[in-house]
C-alpha cells in the first residue's frame, strides 16, 4: 500500500480541482504542500508578504470566478493575511485561504505561532475549518471549494496543524470524497416574474443599476437582451462595470453618486430602479440619492440582501442570469412593448451636459497634471481588451467615476473595506489569472507605496503589467479632508510626502521606468512600458490642488449633523 503524506493530499485534491496557482510565503508548518507542489506541477507564486498574497488570490477568484488560493504559515502568517480576507469578504470575492497551525499536542503550551486561528478568521470567512485528521483532508479541501463558489461567493478558510500535514497514511485509507463541482441556477417564482412585468409597465422613468452580483451570475448576455428590449437607462458598479459596454448607447457607465454621468440627478427623478446584484453600500451613496418615492426591485442571490438600507418593493431572490431570462421572455411571448423613449432622451441630455465637463479635463494639457487626463491615457493605450487595475484614495475615484470600460470581468477594484495596498497583488493576481491580456494599474503615490516590494515578485516570477502612479506627493483624500474641515490656512501634519521616485525602484529591481511630468507625452511612455514585456511603472506628478466629489461627500458625511 502506497502511504502519502497531508501535504500531498492537499495538493493532489487542489490539482484535482483545477487549481494550478498558489499565491503563498514560505514557512516551516507548511513544507509538504510546498514539496508535493513539485509533483503536481502546481506553480507558487511566493510573495514577499501575506497580506500581498491574499490580495493577489482574491484578485484572481474575483476575475475568473474560480477561487484563488493563499497559502500561508501558522500564526503571523495568517494574521497578516487578515486586510485580504476581510477585502475578499466584503467583496463577496470566491478565494481559499490555507494555512499551518501549531501541533495538537501544544495546545495552551505556548508553542511557536500558537494563536487561536479559526476563531479569529470565522467573521470574516464564509466557512471556516480545522482539519484535525490526515485522512479527512481531500473532503475538507473539497468541501472547501465548493462552498467558496456556491451561492453568493466568498473566502474560506482551512487550518491544517503541523502533525497533520507531515503526517503520513495509507492513501487507500483516505475518506471519500468528490471534486464533482455543482451547477445550478435559482428562478424566480413565476408570480414574482409577472410583478416585475407590470411595474415595468406601470413605470414612466425606470433605470436599471447592475452590480457584482450580475458578474458572478455570469448575466452579461441576458442583461444586454433585456436593456435593449425594454430600452432603459443603465448603470454598472463594481464588478458589474464592463457587464454593459459604457460604449453601449443605453449604457450611462459608473452608478456612483460622484460620476460626472447624471447618476445621481436620474436615479433622484427614476419612478423605478432595478436593483441586479447590486447591494446599497456607501459605494452607491446607500441609495439616499433614489427619489424616496421609486419603487425598487431587487434581484439577489442572497436574500439577507434584499431591502438593506432600502425597502424593496419587489425582492426576487434568484441568479441574476436566470431571472433576467425569465423577464425578458416572459416580455417576449406575450408581446409586452414598453416605450420609455422621452425618459432616455432626457437622461442622455443630462449625462451630456455633466461629462463635457470631465471631458474638458480629460483632454487638458494643463500642468500640473490632472488624474483625470492621466486615467485617459490609460483607458486610449489599454483598450477595451485590457484589465484595469485600481488603487488609492482620491485616484481611485477620479478613475472609478470616469473610466470607460467596455467588457465584463475587466475592471478590478477593493470593495466595501476601502482598503489602500491593493494594487500591485491585484495586478499580479490579474495577469496570472489572464497571462495574455494586458494589465495595468493606477494608483496613488501613498498607495503604491503600501505593498512596493511585491514589484520584485512580479519581476521574479515574469508576470508584466505596467503601473501608472498619479504621484500627488500626499495621502491626498485626508489631505483634502483637513483642509475641508479646518481649513487650508492651517498647516497639515502626517499627511505629506516626497516625490517617491517609483520609477527609479522599479528600474533597479529589474523592470521598466519612466518619469513624465508633460501630458503630451503619456501615452508615448505607455507605450513604451507595454512593449518592454517587463513589469513596468510610470511616475506622473499631478495636481495636488484636485479633490474629487466624493472625497466632499466623505467629509460631510463624517462631521457632526446641527441639531
Amino acid at each position: 500500500m502506497v502511504k502519502v503524506h497531508g501535504g500531498w493530499l492537499v495538493v493532489k485534491t487542489l490539482y484535482e480541482l483545477g487549481v494550478r496557482e498558489i499565491f503563498s510565503l514560505s514557512g516551516g508548518h507548511i513544507n509538504p504542500i510546498y514539496d508535493a507542489c513539485v509533483d503536481f506541477g502546481i506553480k507558487l507564486i511566493d510573495m514577499h508578504h501575506e497580506q500581498g498574497a491574499s490580495m493577489a488570490a482574491d484578485a484572481y477568484g474575483r476575475v475568473k470566478k474560480q477561487p484563488g488560493v493563499c497559502l500561508v504559515t501558522a500564526g503571523p502568517g495568517l494574521t497578516n493575511t487578515l486586510t485580504g480576507m476581510a477585502g475578499a469578504y466584503l467583496s463577496n470575492s470566491p478565494c481559499l485561504f490555507l494555512s499551518g497551525k501549531s501541533g495538537i499536542e501544544e495546545n495552551d503550551r505556548l508553542p511557536l505561532q500558537d494563536i487561536d486561528q479559526q476563531a479569529m478568521v470565522t467573521p470574516i470567512t464564509k466557512w471556516a475549518r480545522t482539519i484535525f485528521d490526515t485522512k479527512r483532508i481531500p473532503e475538507y479541501i473539497s468541501i472547501a471549494y465548493k462552498k467558496a463558489i456556491s451561492g453568493r461567493p466568498g473566502p474560506i478558510y482551512l487550518g491544517m496543524p503541523y502533525e497533520v500535514l507531515y503526517a503520513s497514511c495509507e492513501e487507500e485509507k483516505v475518506e471519500r470524497y468528490n471534486t464533482y463541482l455543482p451547477s445550478y441556477k435559482v428562478e424566480a417564482p413565476r408570480e414574482t416574474v409577472t410583478q416585475a412585468v407590470e411595474m415595468l409597465k406601470s413605470a414612466k422613468r425606470p433605470v436599471v443599476i447592475a452590480g457584482s452580483g450580475a458578474w458572478y451570475s455570469g448575466a452579461d448576455k441576458k442583461l444586454l437582451r433585456f436593456v435593449e428590449k425594454v430600452k432603459v437607462p443603465t448603470f454598472t458598479l463594481n464588478f458589474g462595470r464592463g457587464i454593459l459596454s459604457d460604449d453601449h448607447p443605453l449604457c450611462f457607465g459608473a452608478g456612483s453618486p460622484s460620476a460626472p454621468n447624471a447618476f445621481k440627478r436620474v436615479t433622484s427623478e427614476a419612478d423605478l430602479i432595478l436593483l441586479l446584484g447590486i447591494r446599497l453600500s456607501l459605494y452607491i451613496g446607500w441609495g439616499r440619492t433614489f427619489n424616496p418615492d421609486a419603487k425598487i426591485i431587487q434581484v439577489d442571490i442572497d436574500p439577507g440582501e434584499i431591502g438593506r438600507n432600502r425597502p424593496a418593493d419587489l425582492g426576487i431572490v434568484g441568479d441574476i442570469n436566470r431571472v433576467l431570462s425569465q423577464i425578458t421572455e416572459y416580455m417576449e411571448s406575450n408581446s409586452i412593448g414598453l416605450n420609455y423613449e422621452k425618459w432616455v432622451r432626457q437622461a442622455k441630455a443630462w449625462r451630456e451636459e455633466e461629462w463635457r465637463n470631465a471631458e474638458e479635463i480629460r483632454n487638458s494639457n494643463n500642468t500640473p497634471i490632472h488624474a483625470m487626463r492621466v486615467i485617459k491615457e490609460v483607458e486610449d493605450a489599454l483598450g477595451e481588451d485590457g484589465m484595469l487595475v485600481i488603487d488609492g484614495g482620491d485616484t481611485q475615484v477620479w478613475t472609478d467615476t470616469t473610466y470607460r470600460v467596455r467588457k465584463p470581468g475587466h475592471y478590478v477594484k477593493g470593495g466595501p473595506l476601502g482598503c489602500m495596498g491593493v494594487g500591485v497583488p491585484f495586478a499580479i493576481g490579474t495577469k496570472v489569472a489572464y497571462p495574455e491580456r494586458q494589465v495595468a494599474l493606477i494608483s496613488g503615490d501613498g498607495a503604491m507605496g503600501m505593498n512596493f516590494m511585491e514589484f520584485e515578485t512580479a519581476i521574479r516570477h515574469k508576470i508584466p503589467f505596467v503601473a501608472v502612479v498619479c504621484n500627488d506627493q500626499s495621502w491626498g483624500m485626508t489631505k483634502h479632508q483637513l483642509w475641508i474641515t479646518y481649513g487650508r490656512e492651517r498647516p497639515t501634519v502626517g499627511v505629506d510626502l516626497p516625490l517617491t521616485p517609483f520609477h527609479e525602484l522599479v528600474k533597479v529591481l529589474g523592470g521598466y521606468g519612466e518619469l513624465v511630468t508633460d501630458p503630451t507625452k503619456i501615452r508615448s511612455a505607455l507605450d513604451r512600458a507595454f512593449s518592454s514585456g517587463v513589469p513596468s511603472l510610470i511616475n506622473i506628478p499631478t495636481d495636488p490642488e484636485a479633490i474629487s466629489p466624493a472625497t466632499y461627500a466623505l467629509t460631510q458625511m463624517m462631521l457632526p449633523k446641527e441639531k
